[in-house]
């Protein structure tokens, strides 16, 4: 999540949508992290809106 932003996904739903891109509570942090913050709330709905 970007510092300005305001938290607009549940924790379950960000975890479902980055475990489309390999994220896993057990990766390495560094990797999860880049996930992440890849994908914040914003990214999440930019994508979704597109059919993803």
């Amino acid at each position: 999540m970007t510092a300005n932003e305001i938290p607009t996904l549940t924790q379950e739903q960000r975890e479902a949508f980055w475990r489309r891109w390999g994220w896993t509570p057990e990766l390495p942090e560094a990797e999860r992290l880049a996930i992440e913050q890849k994908w914040h709330d914003t990214a999440i709905e930019e994508i979704e809106a597109y059919g993803f």
